[in-house]
């Protein structure tokens, strides 16, 4: 990771992380799970989120070549349309996102499914100036959940969080998937640092967006290395029959796989 430089963006209303990477030796930049603001009263969407990215990223004079989504998010609306037509740049997400699509279309009244500029799958590669970025297939939050390789650091989106792991019950969500899904992570170099989409810190100086492969291979309650799969399938289960339903999900399900303004 010599030459890329990692800087995270956190929007406290949902505890999302976002990230810029970037190529200091070309300034070419790619952008990973930006977030959008929405008013849910009002039904108003709004970009201050977005708009601390962009404000970076102009400081830097970087040119951004894509905007990657590690998942579709149920929790909170997508920056990566309005990145999208600030920075010119593709959005990238899971070939998968059309499962999502197809469990929801019918339930939530969808329009088309937004033509997103690349559907990724298992083993891609991309690149932005001399940084290389593989795709990693890591399903069981959703189908389309994706974790990106760049150098000897991950991006892993809602499958492994600190000391935890994403929720599976969503539909097309598995537990069982889940555990493949980190069974391979974990064989991944211990020294791998972990960057997190979600951390829930009581303020925002306690925030943790960092961990390592190694660190959870030893320390996380829900999925380590003596974790066997039946025990995370039973824990994970019982975990997820415990959590309420995302406040946002129709509206975000609605504007992440559409980009229509939610009217749910």
């Amino acid at each position: 990771m010599n030459n890329q430089k990692i800087q995270h963006f956190f929007h406290p209303p949902s505890g999302t992380i976002s990230y810029v990477v970037s190529d200091s030796t070309t300034r070419d930049a790619i952008i990973i799970d930006p977030v959008a603001d929405y008013d849910e009263e009002h039904g108003k969407i709004s970009f201050e989120s977005a708009q601390s990215i962009i404000e970076y990223v102009e400081q830097h004079h970087f040119h951004i070549t894509a905007i990657l989504e590690t998942h579709i998010h149920a929790d909170h609306l997508s920056g990566c349309f309005h990145l999208n037509k600030v920075f010119q740049a593709p959005i990238y997400i899971s070939d998968r996102v059309r499962e999502i699509y197809e469990n929801w279309k019918d339930e939530l009244g969808l329009s088309e499914l937004y033509p997103f500029d690349s559907f990724l799958m298992e083993g891609e590669c991309l690149t932005f100036g001399h940084s290389r970025l593989e795709v990693i297939e890591t399903p069981g939050h959703t189908p389309s959940d994706l974790t990106f390789k760049i150098g000897d650091a991950i991006f892993v989106g809602d499958s492994l969080f600190y000391r935890g792991t994403g929720r599976a019950d969503f539909p097309g969500g598995s537990a069982l998937t889940m555990y493949q899904s980190l069974s391979k992570l974990y064989q991944l170099t211990d020294a791998t640092a972990v960057y997190l989409c979600h951390n829930y810190p009581s303020q925002e100086s306690e925030l943790v967006y960092k961990t390592t492969i190694g660190e959870e291979k030893q320390n996380n309650p829900m999925m380590n290395i003596r974790t066997t799969q039946q025990d995370f399938v039973i824990l994970r289960e019982s975990r997820d029959h415990q959590l309420p339903k995302p406040k946002l999900l129709f509206p975000s399900l609605e504007y992440n796989l559409t980009a229509d303004k939610p009217h749910h």
